[in-house]
């Protein structure tokens, strides 16, 4: 129970210091780079697991950053401000899709070097890709999930926000998603 409430503080903290950063930026275009270089890196993964390709994860990074300082002056508060910034850069990946009409295997994406030791490297390599597949076999809504709170690193609240449910549904949802992948990796093991 403490953790619980030392863990809404925290989040409460997390968005106040948004909505401080918001209002800074409106009243001072300077203040921008704050909001920017608080959410670029998530932003950035959002797109890369989505397009796996670094040149079009960085455009459609810069498309939303160019479309939330254009649009900053009009913003108000209605919620928090990630779930705000994420529907942008949900719009722009699906105009992306849309005019190319092409889809990107999440399998496709390069995995970094990890381990030094050859045979955990490869295990490890193997346990990744195996994950990468079952993502990729997710309905899309799984998928975005899996990309909001892992790539975005958003919280539960955040995501609700973002997809329009409650915080409860996300967590319950994202819970059954993992279990339902952990039973799979075991199944895979054996």
């Amino acid at each position: 129970m403490t953790e619980t409430v030392v863990l809404d503080m925290e989040q409460k903290n997390y968005l106040d210091d948004d909505e401080m950063l918001v209002t800074a930026a409106q009243h001072n275009p300077v203040e921008f780079r704050q909001l920017y270089l608080k959410w670029f890196k998530r932003i950035y993964r959002y797109f890369y697991f989505r397009v796996a390709n670094e040149k079009d994860a960085e455009d459609l990074t810069s498309q939303v950053f160019l479309k939330v300082y254009e649009d900053l002056p009009r913003y108000r508060s209605r919620g928090c401000f990630s779930a705000w910034l994420f529907r942008i850069a949900h719009a722009r990946v699906v105009d992306f899709y849309r005019s190319r009409s092409r889809a990107v295997a999440l399998d496709g994406i390069e995995q970094p070097e990890v381990s030094p030791d050859l045979l955990s490297q490869s295990a490890q390599k193997d346990d990744v890709c195996q994950v990468l597949r079952m993502i990729h076999q997710l309905p899309a809504d799984e998928q975005e999930l899996i990309r909001l709170r892992f790539m975005a690193e958003l919280s539960y609240r955040e995501i609700g926000e973002v997809l329009n449910r409650k915080e409860d549904a996300v967590r319950k949802s994202l819970s059954r998603l993992l279990e339902r992948m952990q039973l799979q990796m075991e199944v895979h093991h054996d």
